[in-house]
């Protein structure tokens, strides 16, 4: 019987590479796929594989007064005004008045992109610190 999922467990200690499914290469579904995103969860130590259609990426990291429509607003604006693919999104309050929100994100022409970005970004009510990575295929932990 088909299953929806696959799974397995990798000694993870003794190979520390892990083979990608055949499967995952014949999905239809990833016909377009130029690259995967691949995010480490430094706490919980989880780490996602995202496929993408486009050919770039890049990581924000917001420290703001708190998350709220007005935030939101602006970074769904900013995807759509520069056709970014949001892949990934996390965020969580430590303070009353502190919260990171943090986005991942796939794009063609990100660093032709990449001062508006900021100035938007720099223009977010609130906003206590940021940070903008590009993330590039071939480039290592």
């Amino acid at each position: 019987m088909a299953g929806i999922t696959k799974g397995m467990i990798a000694d993870v200690h003794n190979k520390r590479e892990i083979r990608l499914p055949e499967d995952f290469f014949k999905n239809p579904e990833l016909q377009d796929m130029k690259a995967a995103m691949v995010i480490y969860f430094e706490r919980s130590g989880e780490i996602r594989l995202i496929p993408m259609t486009k050919e770039g990426g890049a990581r924000v990291r917001l420290e703001v007064e708190k998350v709220n429509p007005a935030l939101m607003q602006t970074m769904t604006q900013l995807f759509k005004q520069h056709d970014l693919k949001v892949l990934f999104t996390t965020g969580f309050c430590f303070e009353q008045n502190r919260c990171i929100y943090e986005v991942y994100f796939s794009a063609d022409a990100i660093k032709e992109k990449q001062a508006t970005i900021r100035t938007t970004i720099e223009s977010i009510p609130g906003l206590y610190e940021s940070e903008f990575e590009i993330l590039e295929i071939g480039q290592e932990w």
